[in-house]
């Protein structure tokens, strides 16, 4: 027994000497690793001169400089183009001799101009019927031939709108009660002067009915119906049937 107890005894103090010697060796070594390492990282510093930066700064400036007045030298000779481009000579003042017209001259050319111009609007008839032409004819014979151009168209353009707001005329006022009772009808031939402010003038019968009960009816009729007819540009002679029929 006292064998085997000396013997681990001993076992025991040679593992303790192999793991402090394992120990001693490690520890030189990452010492020789650290000594290395601070041999290498040796710092050095390096002075900068300073002159090397002022050149620097100094051509950078100069360049800037150059680009800025070349940039100059462009604008201005862009400008001149420009300038010579839209600047050009004025044309020199045309002088021309201007004959001055007397006023009086002028509004005899603008009146004429205006009648020219009235008559020529007139005178452009819409188709008439065959009817009215021959009525018209007949009513005024020869005189027809004798009025203006403004005349003759106011006429035909209006001669069935004289008839027919007279007619309405009569019928809004009513038959006359005499001829009513009498059971009479007739016709007969109004005529009258039709100015262009709108009055009547010389306003007759030319051709009665027969009955004075009708012509003087007829009268009464013209002078309520003429406010509502179509005004002339010139004074004109009017001439147109008013019928009277009893249904």
């Amino acid at each position: 027994m006292k064998l085997i107890i000396l013997a681990f005894f001993i076992s025991i103090s040679l593992h303790l000497l192999l793991y402090t010697d394992y120990q001693l060796t490690k520890n030189n070594l990452t010492l020789n690793k650290i000594e290395e390492n601070k041999k290498t990282s040796s710092i050095t510093f390096v002075k900068i001169k300073k002159e090397k930066r002022e050149n620097k700064v100094i051509n950078k400036t100069e360049a800037n400089e150059s680009k800025v007045n070349s940039k100059k030298t462009i604008t201005k000779t862009n400008i001149t183009k420009k300038i010579s481009k839209t600047l050009k000579k004025a044309p020199k003042k045309i002088t021309y001799d201007k004959k001055r017209m007397p006023k009086i001259a002028i509004k005899k050319k603008i009146k004429a101009l205006e009648k020219r111009t009235l008559e020529d609007f007139l005178s452009q008839e819409d188709p008439v019927d065959i009817k009215i032409l021959n009525q018209i004819e007949k009513l005024y014979g020869r005189e027809f031939e004798t009025f203006t151009k403004i005349q003759k168209a106011f006429i035909k353009k209006n001669f069935n709108n004289f008839q027919q707001v007279t007619q309405r005329v009569l019928t809004r006022l009513g038959y006359p009660r005499l001829a009513i009772k009498l059971k009479i009808s007739g016709i007969n031939i109004v005529e009258f002067t039709f100015h262009p402010n709108g009055n009547i003038s010389d306003l007759r019968i030319t051709n009665s009915s027969g009955y004075k009960i009708f012509d003087e009816y007829t009268l009464k009729l013209i002078e309520i119906a003429y406010k509502d007819y179509p005004k002339p540009k010139t004074s004109t002679k009017l001439k147109f049937h008013v019928q009277y029929n009893l249904y």
